[in-house]
C-alpha cells in the first residue's frame, strides 16, 4: 500500500494539493480582511452617521489628534473663516454616477486648519476647464458635518490646486499651516448673520453595504478541498486500481430460478 501511496505522480498530486490549499486559504484569509475593514466602517456610520453633532474638540481634542476607526463618520460643528484663496478640488468624483469635482476649502480653526469638502461638482466642456461652483463665504461661519480619515495617495501629479483623492499630506503641502487628521464632509453651514450661503451639491450618504467578501472568503476555503479530492482521484485511478478493487469484492452467487423454487 505503501508503495503505491509514495509514487512520484502521488507524491507530485499531495504537492500540488498543499500550495492549493495554501493559496485558498490565504485569498480567503484577504477577503476576510477586506470584510471587516468594510464592516467596521459599516458599524461606525451606522453608530455615529445619524447622531446628534457635537463639539470638534469633544471628537479631536487637538489637529494632532487621529481619528479612531469608531469615529469614523463623527458629526461635528466647528466655528472659523473659511481661507478661500486655498480652494482646493479633487477630480474624479462621482454623484448619482455623474462624473465631477468635489470641492474643498480650508477653515481656519484657531491657529490650525481643518479641511471642508462643501460638496460636487459636474464637470466642465473639457476637462481641462474647471467649472464654476459657488464661492465659500468670507465672513465667519459655523459648519456641521461628517469627518472622514484621510484617502489613500493616488500617486498623480496634478496642477496646483487640484488633487486625485483627498489626501491630508498632499493637501496640505498646498495650503500650508498645520492641518487636522480628518476632513469634514459638509451638512449645513451658516454665516454669524444668520445666512445659509450657496453651496455645491450635497454628497451622497455614506454606504453600508459590506459587500461579499465573506461569501467570497467561504467559497475560497471550501475550494482549498479540491485538491485532496484531485489526491485522492488520482489514487483512485492508479494503474491497476480498478482490478485490484474488482477483485477485493465479494461476489455474490447468482441463484438461478429454479433452485429458489427447489428451496
Amino acid at each position: 500500500m505503501f508503495r503505491e501511496i509514495f509514487t512520484k505522480r502521488i507524491l507530485g498530486a499531495i504537492a500540488f494539493a498543499i500550495v492549493f490549499g495554501l493559496a485558498c486559504y490565504a485569498l480567503g484569509m484577504w477577503q476576510l480582511s477586506r470584510y471587516e475593514a468594510k464592516d467596521a466602517r459599516a458599524n461606525a456610520v451606522e453608530a455615529n452617521y445619524a447622531r446628534a453633532a457635537v463639539p470638534l474638540a469633544q471628537v479631536l481634542p487637538s489637529p494632532a489628534s487621529a481619528l479612531g476607526e469608531d469615529q469614523i463618520w463623527s458629526k461635528v460643528t466647528v466655528t472659523g473663516r473659511y481661507a478661500v484663496d486655498r480652494t482646493l478640488v479633487v477630480r474624479t468624483r462621482s454623484l448619482a454616477s455623474a462624473l465631477g469635482l468635489e470641492v474643498l476649502v480650508p477653515l481656519r480653526v484657531g491657529d490650525a486648519t481643518l479641511l471642508v469638502d462643501r460638496g460636487w461638482v459636474r464637470l466642465g466642456e473639457t476637462a481641462a476647464e474647471l467649472p464654476a461652483f459657488p464661492a465659500a463665504p468670507t465672513e465667519e461661519v459655523t459648519v456641521t458635518g461628517w469627518l472622514k480619515p484621510s484617502e489613500d495617495d493616488r500617486g498623480q501629479n496634478l496642477p496646483a490646486g487640484q488633487l486625485a483623492s483627498i489626501n491630508l499630506p498632499q493637501a496640505q503641502g498646498q495650503i500650508g499651516g498645520t492641518l487636522y487628521q480628518a476632513y469634514l464632509v459638509m451638512d449645513t453651514e451658516r454665516t454669524a448673520s444668520g445666512l445659509t450661503p450657496q453651496r455645491p451639491a450635497p454628497l451622497e450618504p455614506p454606504s453600508v453595504d459590506r459587500g461579499p467578501h465573506f461569501a467570497y472568503a467561504l467559497q475560497w476555503w471550501l475550494t482549498a478541498g479540491l485538491g485532496i479530492a484531485f489526491v485522492v482521484f488520482l489514487y483512485r485511478s492508479r494503474p491497476g486500481a480498478a482490478e485490484r478493487r474488482a477483485e477485493a469484492t465479494p461476489k455474490l452467487k447468482k441463484v438461478r430460478i429454479w433452485d429458489e423454487e427447489d428451496g
